[in-house]
């Protein structure tokens, strides 16, 4: 686990050094143990290394036999025994036992094909010098993250915005219309980012450049089998077969492993199946909330105390989270309000302090064994898209002329993805509306949100209700909240979160059978797959429960007043916001315990845009 950076001047102009470093400083949680950086006239890449694997002879940047072509790595690749033993076996030769180095031969023996034979989580940038070629990969998942800024003379590359912003080419102006869509949907979807011509690299696509040529290439995507011979005893039996595999090649470390176990079904099979296979110590990590209706730690408790695990479960207190907020937020590259951010942040010190750098994580199971409500039709397919011939205006001159719920629930009939996309922030669009300074500001987030799930109805067509919606979220909430999150609070405390469930294996089997193979018959029966593959290994509770969010009780902590969060909420600082949202506005809410209810998503958002800000912009 690493972060990397890199830079390539058109104009043939030599990188300079000092530039090239200040970027890579700017990522040393990512890398706390080593650094490296490579110079060849107008190229320069730079990395920082979290040492996992081949922990004496892993340095990097990594060169081929003849020191033509260099490669950086953030990730792993788990498959690379098996890929480095076929290398050897075609004549390539090996200096150090790093997974780093099967990339330099892949290449060399298969150029960009090279990424198909690769089982990881990985965004790395290849140099081939004697062509003057840069080839910049990310994983199929977007599982790691890569950003990239054009400029007139040349490109700049990193694994954060952070490090972008380092270079004095790169000057931050934030994106209006990305703010607009972090207050719909509570995070910048991909390609977008909060800063302007700073773009990232979409999963599953390369980035190659040629003679001052870009050219982005999508080399992996998923489309559904809407018919198969495959019986649901053989698809049962494949997801355990891949699922145990894969716990085998994610386990693959030269330093200790633990496991984030919330107590839902996806965390706990995969701390199950780690125990079953190692015979060493597992240390777990779960986290209550208190003020939180439906906590998860005795279900985490079940299962550790089954595998007899070292666990490690905490209670998480308003006044704590407000103290980790503070803590990461200037550590994040970019504005998130889900408030799993916290959790997430605090396990991750947690472990590092317990000296473990890697754990293992449940993220993915919900995406590809459908386990949203929102993967089914429920009371908001009642209303979503059925009104589409009437205008927003309508709508917002009937919210505030009657009530903020005829808004907010008109605007859902407008458009049918749009209504799906802003189903995973919670936002409350007729308070969000009150709150603006401008009558146009809401269909400006409003028409940018359809255009980023235009395609939802099209998938749903072609592939059915459920598959369409979970290949909307693998697509967008996925990469863009669930992995973010992921990497970005775990690099924040300088841990490696693998997420075994995301193996491109398991979710290319998922979609290669008709839904009702799948997919139970409504969401009573959600991911009834994954939970016939391992019914045997789990307690039976967790087999039964209901289904709920790694999440803070933001809701309640809004609902308190706690004076921390509104004294910021009733003075915002950065002009971008003050731009937005009217400032009296939201003091007049703030006061009012009804409108702070409905307003808490939003308010919240705020509150994390006017923190993040500060630090930031």
């Amino acid at each position: 686990m690493c972060g990397i950076c890199g830079v390539l001047n058109f104009d043939g102009s030599p990188v300079v050094e000092g530039q090239l470093l200040d970027m890579n400083k700017s990522m040393r949680l990512r890398g706390p143990d080593d650094s490296g950086h490579l110079i060849d006239k107008n190229f320069g890449m730079a990395m920082r290394r979290l040492s996992i694997i081949d922990l004496d002879g892993g340095h990097q940047p990594i060169a081929n036999e003849d020191n033509t072509i260099h490669v950086i790595l953030n990730g792993e690749i788990y498959n690379y025994i098996e890929l480095r033993q076929d290398l050897k076996n075609r004549g390539h030769r090996f200096t150090t036992r790093t997974d780093t180095e099967v990339l330099v031969h892949l290449y060399e023996e298969y150029g960009t094909s090279a990424v198909e034979y690769l089982n990881g989580m990985f965004a790395f940038a290849l140099w081939d010098a004697p062509k003057r070629r840069l080839w910049i990969v990310r994983d199929r998942l977007g599982i790691k993250p890569l950003v990239y800024f054009e400029h007139p003379g040349g490109i700049l590359f990193a694994s954060t915005l952070s490090a972008l912003a380092c270079h004095p080419v790169f000057h931050k102006e934030i994106d209006m219309e990305s703010m607009l869509l972090y207050f719909t949907l509570a995070y910048v979807p991909t390609p977008r980012t909060i800063w302007k011509n700073a773009r990232k690299l979409p999963p599953g696509h390369w980035l190659l450049i040629e003679n001052n040529e870009i050219q982005i290439e999508h080399y992996w995507g998923l489309r559904p089998a809407l018919h198969s011979g495959t019986s649901k005893k053989e698809f049962i039996e494949k997801i355990d077969e891949i699922l145990l595999d894969s716990i085998k090649l994610h386990s693959r470390s030269d330093v200790p492993v633990g496991t984030l176990l919330s107590g839902g079904l996806d965390s706990s099979a995969i701390t199950a199946l780690f125990c079953q296979r190692t015979n060493k110590p597992v240390h777990t990590f779960s986290m209550d909330f208190e003020g939180k209706d439906f906590n998860e730690g005795h279900f985490a408790k079940l299962v550790a105390d089954r595998y007899h695990t070292v666990h490690h479960p905490y209670t998480l207190k308003l006044e704590q989270a407000l103290l980790e907020l503070d803590n990461l937020l200037p550590l994040m590259d970019e504005p998130m309000a889900d408030s799993a951010i916290i959790p997430s942040y605090y396990l991750s010190k947690w472990a590092r302090e317990e000296n473990i750098t890697v754990i293992l994580c449940g993220a993915g199971g919900d995406e590809l064994f459908g386990g949203y409500h929102r993967h089914y039709r429920g009371k908001r397919d009642l209303v979503a898209g059925r009104l589409s011939a009437i205008s927003l205006s309508f709508w917002r001159f009937m919210g505030r002329m009657i009530n903020s719920k005829i808004m907010h629930y008109g605007s859902l009939s407008w458009d049918k993805g749009t209504a799906f996309g802003i189903g995973t922030s919670g936002v409350h669009l007729g308070m969000f509306d009150y709150m603006l300074n401008n009558s146009s500001t809401l269909a400006n987030a409003m028409v940018l949100t359809k255009e980023k799930f235009s395609y939802l109805f099209a998938m749903e067509n072609d592939f059915g209700l459920g598959y369409g919606r979970m290949l909307t979220d693998i697509q967008n909430y996925l990469v863009d909240n669930v992995l973010a999150i992921t990497d970005k609070t775990s690099m924040a405390a300088s841990v490696e979160a693998r997420v075994p469930l995301l193996d491109h294996r398991l979710v290319e089997l998922a979609f290669s059978v008709p839904p009702e193979v799948n997919l139970g018959r409504d969401f009573q029966h959600f991911k009834k797959s994954l939970k016939n593959a391992v019914d045997g290994i789990l307690p039976t509770p967790i087999l039964n429960r209901p289904k709920t969010g790694f999440n803070a009780p933001v809701n309640s902590w809004i609902h308190s007043g706690n004076n921390s969060i509104g004294e910021r909420l009733s003075n915002l600082k950065h002009p971008a916001l003050l731009e937005i949202f009217n400032q009296q506005t939201i003091s007049d809410i703030w006061s009012d315990e009804r409108k702070r209810d409905m307003a808490s998503e939003s308010l919240f958002m705020l509150f994390i845009a006017d923190n993040w800000l500060e630090s930031h912009a």
